[in-house]
């Protein structure tokens, strides 16, 4: 039997709630606030991990956790309630929510096949997954140096359908997973971080805005805008779009960044400067071009100057 023909025949669970509806599938849950808890023990018996088809036909509560959850949706679509918003998913999506997160999945149909992936290990979160994509993102580096409330309760949604790598590495660990063979346990681990580097790297192609739980202030509106068009946009731009005064916009940004406008844009494009250098062997005056920078040697100036050693000295 292959993973497709495993997930798609019915348990004897989904028989069950196909006809009588809802069917609790744990034991030994709590309630808190009136929010059902499923507790870490039901879940992992001597691993980090544990994966499972979502059982379909029934409307599952509202429940809540003490680890990171995984949704990913292999085929066809679900609605969710998630911190009290709702969101559809469709194949190839990916739910990612931190501990503390609230969620009630509405009936999966036939054709829906949900999976959820839990993980034990406390180093796991969106905090950390969020520090790796951070590091090419000035949005990013203020919420995780100013934040405190949003370590918990965060949630992001990515669409992953044409994401070949992510999509090869879950079904990897799902076949592994639910049919497994000598060794599956190791092999799971060793996915584990490449898949979440993965997401990290997904992370920054995909518009701000429906990654992370938060309202925008128009100063993280100012920001999220700098870091995804920071190659050509002007202060003038900037002013029209968001519908500020120039000057006013100006100020604002001073005001709460401490930095000009030219400043933070400078600083994301060696923020960029630096992931290339890192991750790639391009020659690094191709680098300063492609990050905007038309003269080398303003490029190694100001690179030394944010960061404390030359673009060549990065590589060593």
């Amino acid at each position: 039997m292959d993973l497709d023909q495993f997930l798609m025949t019915e348990t004897e669970h989904e028989r069950l709630q196909r006809v009588a509806g809802f069917i609790p599938d744990v034991s030994d849950t709590e309630i808190q606030n009136g929010v059902m808890q499923l507790p870490s023990r039901l879940f992992f018996d001597n691993k980090d991990i544990h994966i499972s088809k979502h059982s379909r036909y029934a409307d599952y509560p509202e429940h809540s956790h003490q680890f990171l959850e995984l949704n990913y949706m292999y085929k066809g679509s679900c609605h969710q309630m998630i911190n009290g918003k709702e969101y559809d998913l469709h194949e190839g999506d990916i739910l990612l929510m931190d501990a503390g997160s609230r969620q009630a999945i509405s009936a999966l149909g036939k054709n829906d096949i949900l999976i959820n992936i839990l993980f034990q290990n406390n180093s796991v979160s969106l905090d950390w997954l969020s520090r790796l994509q951070g590091q090419n993102s000035l949005l990013y580096q203020l919420l995780l140096a100013n934040s405190t409330e949003h370590h918990l309760n965060n949630y992001l949604i990515l669409p992953t359908k044409n994401n070949t790598h992510v999509q090869t590495i879950i079904k990897q660990m799902m076949t592994e997973y639910f049919i497994p063979r000598d060794f599956s346990q190791q092999i799971i681990s060793q996915y584990l971080p490449i898949l979440f580097y993965e997401l990290a790297r997904s992370m920054e192609s995909i518009s701000t805005s429906k990654k992370i739980n938060l309202e925008e202030t128009p100063y993280l509106q100012v920001l999220r805008l700098i870091d995804e068009e920071f190659q050509t946009l002007s202060l003038s731009s900037l002013a029209d779009r968001l519908n500020f005064n120039k000057n006013y916009l100006s100020n604002l940004i001073k005001e709460q960044s401490g930095k000009t406008f030219t400043q933070l844009i400078t600083q994301r494009k060696l923020m960029k400067a630096q992931l290339l250098l890192q991750s790639t062997r391009m020659p690094i005056y191709e680098i300063a071009l492609e990050v905007g920078f038309s003269n080398k040697t303003y490029f190694y100036d100001k690179y030394r100057e944010h960061f404390g050693h030359s673009p060549r000295e990065e590589r060593k």
